[in-house]
């Protein structure tokens, strides 16, 4: 299965001569949204952001366009942004947060710790930290807790990389410019006692660097909550008489159109982008039998 979780998604089609019969849809709520734009030149606190830094040494600059998080002046430096979500984050239903970031430099005296981390925690607590390195990046394992677990390469010599953290119910999967990179399941990470002690948190978002044993500079660009969908039909706006597939998705992302006869193999049809929050994709105009599914990435 490619797609780390569908949106909204099945529905069995017939179209041709502009006649759509049989359909049924899995309705679900729909909220996505972007929750930090770096090109910004405001404070996180004006995204809804908290910035925390301790001792206090980090710096965080606003300039051209672009955001920096740098660390680097003091290993024990711990800095970054935090947020709940704007929603409950069910990995039931599925969902994603979608961030570009650019890593240009990171150092370490542990395996297990990294100048640059993503802590990401559903509904009931349980979910992923993420470590980055130059050359990697790494899931934190809950037992024994905050170690090593499984990685995937990374390359940031061509600048920011997009990535894409899922969540559902077989775990989570990390995709980075679309790809699959690693998966593992969702840890529990209740265990841990002492200073900033977030992990019992529900709903808990965090980028930036929470230990005093790795510093970095890393450039935020962007991130995303990106949930179910609701889809509806609508007409065409290209094709008369013909119909479209439509949905409220976030500006910038893309969304996979993806048919299927057996809910087993998909056949991606098409990757949907918009410039606004609406989303459409107009269904084939010949004869088809078969399942729609929305997905992300």
């Amino acid at each position: 299965m490619r797609s780390c979780y569908k949106h909204a998604v099945r529905c069995r089609f017939q179209t041709g001569r502009g006649i759509l019969g049989a359909l049924t849809f899995l309705t679900v709520g729909s909220r996505a949204q972007v929750l930090f734009d770096g090109s910004l030149t405001v404070p996180p606190a004006e995204q809804g952001w908290d910035y925390v830094a301790l001792p206090g040494t980090a710096v965080w600059t606003n300039a051209d366009g672009t955001t920096w998080l740098d660390t680097l002046a003091l290993r024990n430096e711990q800095a970054g942004i935090a947020r709940l979500a704007p929603m409950a984050l069910d990995a039931q239903s599925g969902f994603a947060i979608d961030f570009t970031v650019r890593l240009e430099a990171e150092a370490h005296v542990s395996a297990d710790r990294a100048g640059f981390s993503v802590i990401v925690l559903d509904r009931e607590a349980r979910g992923i930290e993420l470590g980055f390195w130059q050359d990697r990046v790494f899931a934190q394992a809950d037992d024994p807790l905050f170690t090593h677990a499984e990685e995937g390469p990374l390359d940031w010599s061509a600048g920011p990389l997009d990535f894409s953290l899922g969540f559902s119910r077989e775990g989570y999967r990390l995709f980075v410019d679309g790809e699959s990179l690693l998966a593992g399941p969702l840890r529990d990470y209740a265990a841990f006692t002492g200073l900033f002690d977030v992990y019992e948190t529900p709903d808990f978002l965090f980028f930036g660097d929470d230990t005093t044993s790795a510093s970095a500079r890393v450039e935020l660009r962007r991130i995303a909550l990106v949930g179910p969908v609701r889809l509806s039909l609508a007409a065409s706006r290209a094709e008369p008489g013909s119909v479209s597939l439509a949905w409220e998705g976030v500006v910038g992302t893309g969304y996979g159109v993806e048919i299927s006869t057996d809910l087993q193999a998909w056949t991606r049809l098409a990757t949907v982008t918009s410039a606004d929050a609406h989303f459409a994709f107009d269904l084939p105009a010949q004869e088809s039998t078969g399942y729609l599914r929305v997905s992300h990435p």
